[in-house]
């Protein structure tokens, strides 16, 4: 069953709404998906699949709240504490949520992450904004890969 279109425009305007709905609307109406990457209750891993499967002005809000909020993605802080990542992890992770994890929380391995073929542009563009001498030169190294074997 669809979730009606006034129930969804609703939702997306309801500080309250249930999160699963918001789960649900973004699935079923895509053109609803940039509006739920706004919404204050869209819960991390929403924003995730938003980032890997929305449409492109939805993955912008999701960047820029990963860019601009102190932990939109993170786990809890107990959890944070104990999560490290190896650089080889790094460059082979597929999951986006795992991908904004280490992009926000370990500067130290974006340089492994911005050589992962499987991140998707946004998340490539925000690490190139960086301007970071090591990550450019990650890139430069992804792009020369892509071009010597285009199906990655």
């Amino acid at each position: 069953m669809m979730v009606d279109y006034d129930v969804a425009c609703q939702a997306v305007q309801d500080e309250n709404a249930d999160p699963c709905l918001l789960a649900l609307i973004a699935y079923e109406n895509p053109d609803f998906t940039p509006n739920v990457a706004s919404h204050p209750r869209a819960y991390p891993g929403l924003l995730a699949w938003i980032a890997r499967f929305g449409n492109e002005e939805a993955k912008k809000i999701v960047m820029r709240r990963l860019s601009t909020e102190s932990n939109p993605l993170s786990l809890s802080s107990t959890q944070e504490d104990s999560v490290s990542y190896t650089p080889q992890q790094a460059m082979e992770v597929k999951d986006a949520f795992v991908q904004h994890d280490i992009a926000k929380n370990f500067p130290e391995l974006r340089k492994y992450l911005a050589q992962n073929p499987n991140c998707y542009a946004e998340l490539i563009e925000w690490l190139a904004n960086l301007d970071d001498p090591q990550i450019n030169e990650a890139l430069q190294k992804r792009r020369a890969v892509q071009e010597q074997d285009p199906t990655l």
